[in-house]
């Protein structure tokens, strides 16, 4: 498989939202038990939309380093960028669209040069370069950020970062390099800017090397659009309102509107231009959202990470609604046995009983109204091991009456294990291990029933496709 083919197929990959959060807790609570280890040496990618606040703080403190241009060679920019893998920034440079930089800031005996720079669509991508007889990719382990690296943009405030994507740092016989794509996610896009970047810390040395990145956005085309589709009958519609041809990257403005009830599902959009090539998915983003009487309006910019074809003369936008479900809570203290249903979908579990047998609590039930034929046994499996009990004071809501999952994550207590029974009919039993099994009352306690995760690997419902003309 060639290379612009892996990165394809990896970008439209879909996560869905709940096993995301899912695989954050059961991280934390693993991280817990166990020390981080040293670094792997193969390169990695991460979603840096936290981690640029998480590594804020490091700035405080340090000593400014002034810029200065190197006096030492770049390396190749070809050759960075084959290996720390940027897709946009290779395509960029066979068309000599990327700018070659050599800023250089020193702090703590360390040197960083920003290498090169380029501002397609509204991704603005560096490459960067690190030397320093410090530096060792061995002592990232418990030294920093996973990548190896930390950084913020303008102040370092939260509220003022923008979401990005980064590689891990790749050792060269010329020192370090990595790179770092930012996604300006302002519908209005500036022609002309500086990036003000810090760094942080680099393989756990911590200091301040700060840059201003001259960055022109190569020029594209705006193609606006009134193509429409909607779901007859079910408050389910998409509009189109632009399209941003860079060149190297597409850009989809459109509006969606969802029925009230269903405020958190998403519009998900599949792109094909008339010759058959489909776009690949980057980095979706909701503008802003609106809530009336009945519906809601989102306003979305979506990103993808391919350009579209100068004889292409229509794109085909295929939207699918994945409808999502959330955790229902309900209280133990009542007579077994009862049910907790779902608040969108028919799914439901009959809890048939509840015991307790010296230091475990074991729960006994059923998991009623699956279509097998839309969701896999082991979605089922995973769904059964993440019901969880809580107790019942420490269950928190928002002012909207939603539950608040980040303040009751450490509350939660989740099974050791979820075994399927041999009499089938879906019949489990979830295991929980007690602290306090002397003072333990389950009636104080709360199940909790995830049947999000149920609902995202239910088939998406297909709307009409709609053709978005280019000429």
């Amino acid at each position: 498989m060639d290379k612009e083919r892996l990165h394809r197929e990896i970008d439209e990959i879909e996560v869905p939202q709940s096993e995301i959060y899912h695989a954050i807790e059961k991280g934390m609570e693993e991280g817990r038990k166990e020390k981080v280890p040293k670094r792997r040496s193969k390169v990695k990618f991460f979603s840096a939309a936290a981690s640029i606040a998480a590594v804020a703080f490091l700035a405080a403190g340090f000593i400014f380093a002034p810029i200065s241009y190197a006096l030492s060679s770049i390396p190749l920019l070809g050759s960075i960028y084959d290996k720390v893998g940027m897709q946009i920034g290779e395509e960029l440079l066979e068309s000599d669209l990327v700018t070659q930089l050599n800023q250089k800031a020193s702090s703590k005996g360390v040197d960083i040069t920003i290498t090169s720079a380029y501002y397609d669509g509204n991704v603005i991508g560096i490459t960067f370069n690190a030397k320093g007889d410090k530096l060792s990719l061995d002592r990232v382990g418990g030294a920093g950020p996973e990548a190896g690296y930390g950084f913020h943009l303008f102040d370092g405030k939260e509220q003022n970062q923008w979401s990005a994507s980064m590689s891990g740092l790749k050792e060269t016989e010329d020192g370090y390099i990595a790179s770092i794509e930012f996604y300006n996610d302002d519908a209005d896009l500036l022609e002309n800017d500086t990036l003000p970047l810090t760094f942080t810390s680099m393989t756990g040395v911590k200091g301040r090397w700060k840059f201003d990145v001259p960055v022109e956005q190569i020029p594209s085309e705006t193609i606006y659009s009134e193509a429409a589709t909607e779901l007859e009958g079910s408050g389910y519609s998409l509009q189109m309102e632009s399209i941003v041809k860079g060149k190297a990257t597409t850009i989809l403005n459109y509006k969606t509107t969802l029925p009230l009830a269903g405020k958190e599902d998403e519009l998900r959009i599949t792109v094909f231009d008339n010759e058959g090539n489909r776009l690949s998915k980057f980095h979706p983003n909701v503008l802003t959202t609106e809530i009336k009487a009945n519906s809601v309006v989102k306003k979305n910019q979506e990103m993808f990470s391919s350009s579209i074809s100068e004889d292409a003369t229509y794109l085909t936008v295929q939207p699918e609604i994945v409808k999502s479900d959330k955790d229902i809570v309900q209280t133990m203290d009542q007579s077994t046995p009862f049910t907790v249903e779902s608040s969108r979908f028919d799914y439901s579990i009959k809890v048939n009983s509840i015991q307790q047998e010296g230091d475990q609590l074991i729960l006994d039930y059923h998991i009623q109204n699956v279509d097998t034929g839309s969701i896999r046994e082991d979605v089922i499996q995973y769904f059964a091991d993440f019901i969880m009990i809580i107790k019942s004071d420490n269950v928190q809501r928002d002012e909207t009456g939603e539950l608040n999952m980040m303040k009751m994550l450490e509350y939660r207590i989740r099974s050791d294990q979820a075994t399927l029974q041999e009499d089938g009919n879906r019949h489990f039993q979830s295991i929980f291990e007690l602290k306090d099994q002397d003072t333990f009352d389950y009636r104080n306690y709360s199940i909790e029933v995830p049947f999000g995760t149920l609902s995202e690997n239910e088939e998406p419902i297909k709307m009409e496709p709609m053709k978005v003309e280019l000429e």
